[in-house]
């Protein structure tokens, strides 16, 4: 009957501890409702911050990068630290400084440029100018 006893006692133990640490490991990992929008918000501020990294990887901007003086690998890790909000705000500028993108502004420049040489008699497009001699 000793060896029933120490058998139990060994049984009751060993299930003691298997629940013990079924128990704990079931507190650890808790589910929470996403909402699509968090979800989106998530994997597209994501995409925003690979966009930016793969920028820093194009060989003319990691040549103009290192002209400047500052380290690649600086870069990247000063990159990589940027808020999500802060990365939306420099790819906002990205788009609205991109070179050749202001097309009105353009357009008038050339407008200006023509009017001038028009009115220093060096052209003659519009019909409305009279010559300065």
């Amino acid at each position: 009957m000793g060896i029933f006893d120490l058998s139990r006692k060994s049984l009751a133990i060993l299930l003691s501890a298997q629940l013990l640490l079924a128990t704990q490991a079931a507190t650890l990992a808790q589910a929470q409702m996403l909402g699509t929008d968090e979800a989106i918000g998530k994997y597209a501020a994501m995409a925003d911050r690979n966009l930016l990294l793969n920028e820093l990887q194009r060989t003319e901007i990691r040549d103009q990068i290192i002209d400047l003086g500052v380290d690649p690998a600086e870069a990247e890790a000063r990159l990589a630290a940027l808020s999500d909000a802060e990365i939306a705000t420099i790819l906002i500028q990205m788009e609205n400084d991109s070179a050749g993108a202001d097309i009105v502004g353009t357009l008038f420049t050339i407008f200006v440029i023509l009017l001038v040489t028009d009115l220093l008699c060096f052209t003659r497009v519009y019909n409305f100018t009279r010559c300065v001699r």
